[in-house]
């Protein structure tokens, strides 16, 4: 009778053993197969994106001044006292903003990975938007009302609804697919108030303390990584290979920071 029950038992643990063993392996085919998903969701975007772009005439241009002086924040702990949270995410579309003259923004969807600092955890694993400078604008609303066709040195001789690329060398748009460190603010403005940018997120639905939001720095605040490289670089073009400590736009020592404590 001890030979028979110890058997039942024997057979009854390898059934556990194997059931959990199997629900492992759907949980890993299930991660594996939304990694996929999403991973082609990223290269349809991507593509239809860099379509657009490459069609379009593109024109540099530079949010800051060359010659203004700026401070930024050194390391992670002077970046503590923004307050605000600092995210890893991944950059899944974009989207042109229309109705607005002279410039141009675009709408960034990005998933946020991990909230890296700050007390707002419930962006954690959250799709939002964030607003950044540059990218798709027609001729017709770059040129509005003005006598010349030519911005920043580049004559556009195009049909009113040709698209222009605005590339803006300090806050420039990341491949899609690529993963982003900043902190971020939420959107937020009044009836009373009327900037040309509010007026823009006005135009575009984007409805004050929504799920939208800017860079808090985007000019010094924002780390790159893409699928093909190792490590995280400032997404400034002006700033990325500055390496003279001394200098007041160099982001080395947080960058390397940066990497050491969030490339994983």
């Amino acid at each position: 009778m001890k030979k028979i029950i110890t058997y039942v038992f024997m057979l009854l643990s390898v059934s556990i053993l194997m059931g959990c063993q199997s629900n492992s392996v759907k949980h890993t085919d299930d991660q594996e197969a939304k990694q996929q998903t999403f991973d082609s969701v990223i290269k349809t975007n991507r593509d239809k994106w860099d379509a657009q772009v490459n069609k379009a005439k593109k024109i540099n241009t530079r949010s800051y001044s060359e010659n203004a002086s700026y401070i930024a924040p050194n390391s992670l702990s002077e970046m503590k006292e923004y307050k605000k949270p600092l995210i890893k995410g991944t950059i899944v579309n974009y989207k042109q903003m229309s109705g607005i003259n002279y410039d141009t923004y675009t709408k960034a969807t990005v998933k946020v990975d991990k909230v890296l600092m700050g007390d707002d955890k419930r962006l954690d694993k959250k799709t939002i938007t964030i607003v950044l400078h540059g990218g798709l604008i027609k001729s017709k609303r770059l040129f509005h009302n003005m006598s010349s066709n030519t911005y920043n040195g580049v004559t556009v001789d195009t049909q009113p609804d040709d698209l222009v690329y605005f590339h803006d060398t300090d806050v420039p748009l990341p491949e899609i697919g690529s993963h982003i460190i900043t902190a971020v603010d939420t959107i937020k403005y009044s009836s009373k108030d009327s900037s040309a940018f509010i007026d823009a997120m006005r135009k575009n639905d984007i409805k004050s303390s929504t799920n939208a939001y800017v860079p808090y720095d985007p000019i010094s605040g924002i780390w790159v990584k893409t699928n093909h490289s190792k490590e995280y670089v400032l997404n400034n073009e002006n700033w990325r290979n500055i390496t003279d400590p001394n200098n007041t736009m160099s982001r080395v020592s947080i960058t390397k920071e940066i990497n050491n404590k969030y490339n994983n």
